[in-house]
């Protein structure tokens, strides 16, 4: 049991590469062909898998582990039940921190506040301008968790407008990832955090207050980084 366990999360990893990005040394349909194995089971091939086809993966894993274990029908749906209760609250707690994201896209009230962030930044100098651009990351990463969608509609405006006043737009991108990867950290808004604290059963009021002198931490850093490099590179 405990090997088709291990097979189970062996193949769920390689069904998360994407292959189509691989070179295979000009055996690229020969190898495509070979993962297609999986068709008859989720509907598409290896690395194409998502929630839906890893869904359908372990449930197949876990009759077989049934099976072996010799467990009755009535058994094996009970257990299978605990096992999703337990993360029921998790994946409730998920759908509502993704409802801020869900908000802002629908009133774009995301590029109102970028676009008011912008024209506040415009005309300040180089080292008020990086722990400003940072604090605004800080928010939007806050309202947007999702670092390539923030990445995607932030970056084009305060890149232009880091270059438009004579700084380093490749110091715009370390802002933004310093500031994402910080909020990410504990902000309730992501899936990930919410999510992995309901998992392990500890309050966010428990994590924060654990956490929270290294957060300050990283942000003082980060700014003071961010503020040289920013003067330095021009």
């Amino acid at each position: 049991m405990l090997i088709v366990f291990a097979i189970s999360f062996a193949v769920m990893i390689a069904s998360l590469i994407s292959y189509q990005d691989i070179t295979f040394g000009g055996n690229e349909e020969s190898y495509l062909a070979a993962l297609g194995w999986s068709d008859f089971l989720t509907g598409v091939p290896l690395g194409q898998w998502y929630f839906a086809e890893l869904a359908a993966w372990f449930t197949f894993a876990s009759v077989i582990i049934a099976v072996m274990a010799r467990m009755s029908e009535n058994e094996f749906i009970n257990t299978y039940l605990d096992g999703a209760k337990d993360l029921l609250s998790v994946a409730i707690v998920i759908a509502v921190a993704r409802g801020i994201t869900v908000v802002m896209k629908a009133t774009h009230m995301d590029f109102w506040i970028l676009d008011k962030s912008a024209s506040m930044l415009r005309g300040v100098p180089g080292f008020i301008f990086a722990p400003l651009s940072y604090i605004i990351y800080l928010v939007l990463s806050f309202l947007v968790p999702s670092t390539s969608g923030l990445a995607g509609f932030s970056i084009p405006v305060m890149g232009g407008l880091a270059n438009a006043l004579g700084f380093n737009a490749s110091v715009m991108v370390a802002v933004f990832s310093a500031g994402c990867g910080l909020i990410n950290l504990f902000t309730p808004t992501s899936g990930v955090v919410m999510g992995g604290l309901g998992a392990a059963k500890v309050e966010l009021k428990t994590y924060m207050k654990w956490g929270l002198k290294l957060f300050i931490a990283i942000g003082i850093a980060n700014i003071v980084v961010l503020s040289l490099a920013m003067m330095m590179m021009k």
